[in-house]
């Protein structure tokens, strides 16, 4: 895993403000000024943080100009949310050649496995929703990396599963001894992500690995699954990967219960679409 990520150009970063911001408005001694100080430290993230804010998505009646600001007006849950988003966007919407992903479609299926883990977490009371979401987003960023390994190799790796009966990733393991959830939990400890985050990562297509059992890897397993059958940033690997309903054992939920979820994943995935539409209009 290190010789891959030491061989690969354009790793994804996490800038450290953002991480700042989020371990922040975790914080229970945080405040609206404690968070805009750490976001503050990155221009770039807050000018971004404040036009998703004044964004359709939030129709606020007036357009807010600061950071702290925003915080106050929003919540610090809601500028967690946002501070990830704004901060993941860049490089998720980037197209992988390796994966057949045109541009934003890996983001477009991080944001509905994102969406689909909250989904779960607010239906099941059983995890936390911030976290089901940060999880969700971030659950396929080794594809980032490992993008470069597999270009002009995806339809040979897609002829030898069909020929072996072997799901996407085991390919990956097969030819490159690590899959792209490895590789992308490899790269959120380098950024020092919290254990669960790093084990949903790690085990999203295999939530039996886990050391422990985690409902948030099965939450994420879970709203993976529906984010493919739903069609969402479907590239090259497509839908090969296995499905463990002892996932929905652990978390409560059956089948009929995902179908019904699908419904409140669309519904979730349009509205954040809004986000990158133009700011609204001041009152």
């Amino acid at each position: 895993i290190d010789e891959i990520l030491k061989k690969t150009s354009d790793l994804p970063a996490m800038p450290a403000a953002a991480l700042a911001v989020m371990r922040e408005a975790d914080s229970q001694t945080s405040s609206a000024h404690s968070i805009s100080a750490h976001l503050m430290q990155d221009q770039a993230l807050t000018m971004r943080v404040l036009r998703l804010a004044n964004s359709a998505f939030y129709g606020l009646a007036r357009q807010v100009m600061s950071s702290q600001e925003a915080v106050v007006v929003l919540g610090t849950r809601t500028i967690r949310h946002l501070c990830l988003v704004a901060s993941t966007y860049p490089w998720l919407s980037k197209p992988l050649a390796g994966y057949e992903l045109g541009p934003e479609q890996l983001f477009n299926h991080s944001l509905a496995v994102a969406i689909g883990a909250q989904v779960i977490a607010d239906q099941t009371g059983r995890l936390n929703r911030d976290e089901a979401f940060t999880a969700g987003l971030l659950h396929n960023i080794g594809k980032v990396a490992m993008s470069v390994w597999l270009e002009n190799k995806i339809q040979a790796m897609q002829l030898l599963g069909e020929r072996d009966g072997l799901a996407f990733d085991e390919v990956e393991r097969k030819i490159f001894g690590h899959d792209h959830a490895e590789i992308g939990s490899a790269l959120s400890e380098s950024w020092n992500l919290p254990k669960p985050l790093v084990n949903a990562i790690k085990c999203h297509h295999h939530p039996e690995e886990v050391d422990n059992p985690s409902m948030l890897v099965d939450a994420i397993h879970v709203a993976d699954f529906m984010a493919m059958s739903l069609g969402y940033g479907l590239g090259g690997d497509g839908l090969q990967y296995e499905f463990y309903d002892t996932s929905l054992t652990r978390l409560g939920i059956s089948l009929d219960s995902v179908e019904e979820f699908a419904g409140q994943v669309i519904e979730g995935f349009d509205k954040h679409q809004t986000m990158f539409e133009k700011p609204a209009k001041a009152a």
